[in-house]
């Protein structure tokens, strides 16, 4: 295992002990009135679910909500942002949910599979709103809906569970693991991973005991950047180890949709029988609300610019060799090769995918 030094570590903008936060913090008059508009808003909104839904499974920071806005930019398409994220959604609907650790929800017992496959039938069928558009000057509001696209950061290991209990779209985003990882150090977010290691069942499931063993050393003892690698090959154990038997579910990486925008949005279009390509593509280029909200200033030229290169291997002049190295030999192990040292875009043929190229 290879610990960076602490000039590596400003290298790459990953603060070695950082008071990690579990969102954005606000004041509880101005949370509640944000709340209370957003009912009276919702109250105009109209969802009478005809298509079949849509389940777009993605990790925090890996462009999630571009690709929801894009898909929300369709009309009639109503977006439901981390319905199962308890550091996100109100007070109201967290009530409604099992609490599972650092809010990774995995391997639900039989009384929890119940309250989440109710939870879940309400979701789409409008009877509970969480996180839905409420700006109604945005391109992805609409007042009269008919389909529902949920974006789920803290549910990714019940896919499967999801998929065999109800008639959805899967949809899987990935995001190159370093330079998601980068991101969200930089946000100084929680991390996930802890959470499935202390559900017994998931590890049972998904780990051997080694591989829990080596988990928890580098969150005990390794770098940041390397406990941030843990969170993403535990994150998507379960969506990468399931996609090469499950053909019906779509892919698409962060990367693919920077560099081949046209080419992915006809490919979600077809097979998520989506109408308006044009708005699609129009979306695509806009930062998203997350990016206008996190990103650095050099982020947010480069997105202004739609400089794609840089924006697919930014991360590269962050990190050292010995860094690079040691996050992928952690991705080794976890017998994770969808993306490779010396490329910035994912092989899609190893989760048994064609690209986009």
């Amino acid at each position: 295992m290879i610990l960076s030094s602490s000039h590596q570590f400003e290298r790459a903008n990953v603060p070695r002990n950082p008071v990690e936060e579990t969102g954005q913090e606000q004041h509880s008059l101005r949370s509640a009135t944000a709340q209370l508009i957003k009912e009276l808003v919702w109250g105009f909104v109209r969802f009478r679910p005809k298509k079949k839904p849509i389940c777009l499974y993605s990790s925090r920071r890996s462009g999630s909500t571009m690709l929801m806005q894009i898909i929300g930019a369709n009309r009639g398409v109503m977006f439901s942002d981390q319905p199962f994220g308890m550091y996100s959604i109100s007070s109201a609907n967290i009530n409604r949910l099992p609490v599972f650790a650092y809010s990774q929800i995995a391997c639900p017992d039989e009384d929890e599979a119940a309250i989440l496959r109710n939870y879940f039938q309400r979701l789409i069928n409008g009877q509970i709103r969480a996180n839905t558009p409420w700006k109604f000057w945005t391109r992805d509001f609409h007042f009269f809906n008919d389909r529902i696209c949920l974006k789920i950061t803290d549910a990714k290991a019940i896919i499967d569970w999801i998929s065999r209990q109800f008639d959805v779209n899967t949809v899987v985003l990935t995001r190159h693991p370093i330079s998601q990882a980068l991101s969200v150090a930089n946000n100084r977010w929680l991390t996930t991973g802890k959470g499935l290691l202390k559900n017994s069942d998931f590890v049972k499931q998904w780990l051997t005991v080694e591989l829990e063993a080596m988990c928890w050393d580098l969150y005990r003892h390794g770098t940041e950047l390397e406990g941030r690698i843990v969170d993403w090959a535990l994150e998507n154990r379960v969506p990468l180890a399931l996609l090469p038997e499950r053909p019906d579910w779509l892919f698409v990486s962060y990367e693919d949709l920077i560099v081949h925008t046209p080419v992915v949005i006809d490919y979600l279009a077809d097979k998520l029988h989506l109408d308006d390509r044009q708005a699609m593509t129009r979306q695509a280029i806009l930062p998203s609300r997350s990016v206008r909200g996190a990103s650095s200033l050099e982020r947010q030229q480069l997105i202004n610019q739609r400089n794609q290169d840089r924006l697919v291997d930014w991360w590269r002049e962050k990190i050292s060799k010995d860094e690079l190295l040691a996050c992928f030999r952690i991705l080794d192990r976890f017998g994770i090769d969808l993306y490779l040292p010396d490329a910035n875009l994912p092989n899609h043929q190893h989760i048994g995918r064609g690209g986009f190229a």
